[in-house]
């Protein structure tokens, strides 16, 4: 199976009945379901709640990188929190915590996020207010310094792993602790499916607990591309590869070293 779920390009040929497309126009999105790849390869098919037209103005490059990343953070915090609100977003400097901050500043939140000492500044500069560095601090501690105070939590890092058990000391009652990324591992999997199913007393969590899935959304990706358009959101791009390099954009993935998302083109730009 050919790797890759995020895309942008061409258009070069239409299905029946698709009549809100051209043949030649710049499109993105993002490949259906957890079983679909192929964007590292020069064709794809995607459907039309995963492809949106690309604004006048946004670098193919660019728009590359809204697909996964930026629709979870879209749908992580637009409807789940409001201007005025307090975000804890646990894990900011990756792909997924860059757009989560972004996101969350654009609709008028209050971000705290955590990262390495080497990113703090990084994480500031994205916009957030204040920034914990796990590495000098506990950051459980610091959160329950704070109070009931947080209106939406968004675990991006799955670590520290007692962070949902001692949500409730900064978490508002009734406020969502929502689960999306982190280690995939058997004994993290079987913890997440607790906390989803068995009761507080068991599992030692007192917050409502998710741990999220996305979904395609043409809307949802068409108001990210507006919000880069307007320069609300910059889509941070650690590094653009040429096909032939594309192992090395795994290296690096698997180094969880990134800041940012990692382009690659598979074919020349036109």
């Amino acid at each position: 199976m050919i790797a890759g779920i995020d895309y942008s390009g061409r258009i070069a040929a239409l299905g029946g009945g698709v009549g809100k497309f051209q043949v030649g126009d710049l499109v993105f999105g993002r490949l259906d379901g957890p079983s679909s790849r192929g964007t590292l390869g020069q064709f794809v098919k995607p459907s039309l709640t995963g492809c949106v037209a690309l604004p006048e103005g946004v670098d193919p490059d660019v728009a590359a990188t809204l697909g996964t990343s930026g629709g979870c953070a879209y749908q992580c915090i637009v409807g789940r929190a409001k201007a005025g609100d307090k975000v804890f977003i646990n894990g900011g400097s990756g792909g997924l915590g860059t757009f989560l901050i972004q996101i969350a500043k654009t609709i008028g939140c209050e971000v705290t996020t955590t990262c390495s000492t080497a990113n703090v500044e990084f994480c500031k500069s994205l916009g957030a207010d204040e920034v914990i560095d796990y590495k000098t601090q506990d950051v459980i501690a610091v959160l329950k310094s704070k109070g009931l105070v947080f209106n939406l939590c968004v675990d991006n890092a799955g670590e520290p792993t007692s962070l949902y058990p001692e949500s409730e000391h900064f978490l508002l009652p009734g406020a969502l602790f929502l689960q999306v990324g982190g280690p995939m591992s058997f004994g993290s999997i079987r913890t997440i499916f607790a906390r989803r199913f068995l009761p507080g007393f068991i599992t030692g969590g007192k917050r409502p607990f998710e741990f999220y899935h996305m979904h395609n959304d043409a809307e949802h990706y068409a108001q990210l591309a507006q919000w880069v358009k307007e320069g609300k959101v910059k889509p941070v791009i650690d590094s653009v590869l040429e096909f032939k390099d594309a192992p090395k954009a795994y290296e690096k993935l698997r180094s969880v070293r990134t800041r940012g998302k990692i382009v690659v083109h598979v074919t020349d730009r036109d």
